[in-house]
């Protein structure tokens, strides 16, 4: 604006001190003062082309930069969120890993105490089987002494019966015999009866266990 000014007094100043000039002269230096006014005017359009583009421009990167900005600090935002979760998703994996090691020990501790179970099982089951055996064999021996001992109630049942008719199929005439002191002969024999019918008795008897 002020080389406008300028160039405006310049041609007005021209102007004046042509009217006492020569017209050639003045002729002259009115197109030389058109001239500059106009390269001046041109000057001053360019330099508000150049002001407007630099403002523009100026408005333009300032937008930019703000953008830029922002950019900026949503990417740190989506950096720190990032990182939560990277740390978020270690935390989980360090927590799974002492959860699996922990399954693992109390596994281990779970198969250890069925192991000793199934040993103190197996022991239990091996001495109940040989209580079984053993009392198998007691009642083996048991049910063997007592089909003796049914044998021989059988043989002193059949004695005693024996005895029994012995004694009633005696006559008067062996009692007789038997009393008489010459005639001891009856009395012999069935004392010989009876010796032997006790011997059979006592080999009968069931002895005390």
């Amino acid at each position: 604006m002020k080389r406008l000014a300028l160039a405006l007094l310049v041609v007005a100043s021209l102007t004046a001190h042509a009217e006492d000039a020569k017209p050639s002269k003045e002729r002259e230096a009115l197109r030389r003062a058109q001239a500059a006014l106009r390269a001046a005017q041109e000057q001053q359009s360019t330099l508000q082309a150049d002001k407007a583009k630099a403002e523009a421009d100026a408005a333009t990167a300032h937008k930019d930069a703000a953008a830029a900005k922002a950019q900026t600090a949503g990417s740190a935002a989506r950096l720190k969120a990032r990182e939560a979760e990277v740390d978020a998703l270690r935390a989980q994996l360090q927590a799974a890993r002492e959860a699996q090691q922990q399954g693992e020990a109390q596994a281990a501790e779970r198969e250890q105490a069925l192991q000793r179970q199934l040993l103190a099982a197996h022991q239990e089951s091996a001495s109940r089987q040989q209580a079984n055996q053993a009392l198998s064999q007691l009642l083996e021996r048991s049910t063997q002494a007592l089909s003796d001992a049914e044998a021989k109630n059988h043989k002193l049942y059949a004695l005693g019966q024996e005895l029994t008719q012995l004694y009633i199929g005696r006559s008067r005439l062996d009692t007789a015999l038997q009393q008489d002191p010459v005639l001891g002969l009856t009395a012999v024999r069935f004392e010989d009866q009876a010796e032997k019918l006790r011997a059979e008795l006592a080999a009968q008897r069931v002895a005390n266990r």
